[in-house]
């Protein structure tokens, strides 16, 4: 059973906005004895495809509160749209309601902590925020957040100053309340995919961001144009499993998903006798870069993956803010 008091220094557990742009200032409390969180189980369909009104985003969440789930009244869902294609006039919305989750919808998880599938389709979201459909380019995002409220008043998410927001997905503690919803047109399935040999055009700031070996194998994700590979942060390698990192082939660029975990742990810690560098401190995490890695999505023998380590200015306690990093991949 998932403990109820959640220890969240181990991991450096982060705050932030669902608005791209946003940065927070603050880390969660070091232990958080009572609170709420709508944890990120899995992903079932991450992107939404081009002009396909069907296509559905898709995500299992699990509750947990101090009573295992007892206290929950309702998930409120909303939506908004994310014009980032202005030279066609811009779409973006306010976010709406779109979905209310009741209790009566979950089933008892294998941590006995009620879970429910999110599921959202492209049409849905379309006429809730009433864009312009034909106006709808690749690019263009669809931003959900959620509001868990609680049947003794309390409410959790994103803008209410919560404890209970971790951005970093693939933790034990993944609920971040907030989705970005890419529309893209979708790829064929063998492509980008099989064993690729990376190396760093541009190292991140504690040197190449991956360690040895310098070869991935790429496969197909949770959605038709999302790739996933596991390789091991540069100073982590020696200390623990490779971790999953995700990217999006959209359009004509590669876009790294935001909110990646580098390890579990870094090599810095703040104040630490040597000088700030010190096996221990709180993780780095990755997140896309302010540019994309522009790609022939038709031609998948070499790609670039641009990302940025210390995404929104958690660099671990290093001190080298929000760096840019670039690797070149290459078909085997």
């Amino acid at each position: 059973m998932i403990c109820k008091k959640w220890i969240t220094a181990i991991l450096c557990l982060l705050l932030v906005s669902c608005n791209n742009d946003d940065k927070t200032s603050e880390f969660i409390e070091a232990e958080v004895e009572s609170g709420a969180f709508i944890r990120t189980v899995a992903f079932n369909n991450s992107d939404l495809v081009l002009d396909d009104p069907a296509s559905t985003f898709s995500v299992l969440l699990e509750v947990q509160d101090e009573q295992e789930g007892q206290l929950v009244q309702n998930i409120e869902v909303y939506a908004s749209f994310a014009d980032q294609n202005n030279d066609n006039g811009n779409q973006g919305t306010s976010e709406v309601l779109v979905k209310i989750i009741e209790p009566d919808t979950f089933t008892i998880g294998p941590d006995n902590l009620p879970q429910t599938s999110l599921e959202l389709s492209y049409a849905e979201l379309v006429a809730a925020t009433n864009v312009q459909a034909d106006l709808i380019l690749c690019q263009d995002q669809f931003l959900l957040r959620l509001v868990l409220n609680l049947n003794d008043g309390r409410t959790f998410s994103t803008n209410n100053g919560s404890s209970s927001v971790v951005i970093a997905f693939d933790t034990l503690f993944s609920s971040p309340f907030c989705y970005t919803l890419n529309i893209v047109p979708s790829i064929a399935p063998d492509l980008f995919v099989g064993e690729y040999q990376y190396e760093s055009i541009i190292d991140g700031p504690i040197g190449p961001t991956f360690g040895l070996p310098n070869t991935v194998n790429i496969r197909v994700g949770e959605s038709p144009n999302t790739r996933v590979f596991e390789a091991n942060y540069i100073v982590s390698r020696l200390n623990e499993p490779p971790r999953t990192f995700r990217f999006v082939v959209g359009c004509d660029e590669i876009l790294f998903r935001k909110n990646q975990l580098s390890s579990f742990f870094s090599w810095c810690r703040s104040g630490s006798p040597e000088g700030g560098f010190s096996f221990g401190g709180p993780p780095i995490l990755f997140g896309p870069d302010s540019s994309n890695a522009a790609v022939n999505t038709e031609d998948d023998s070499t790609f670039e993956l641009h990302f940025v380590e210390g995404f929104l200015g958690w660099d671990g306690d290093c001190n080298f803010g929000e760096t840019s990093v670039k690797l070149l991949f290459t078909k085997q």
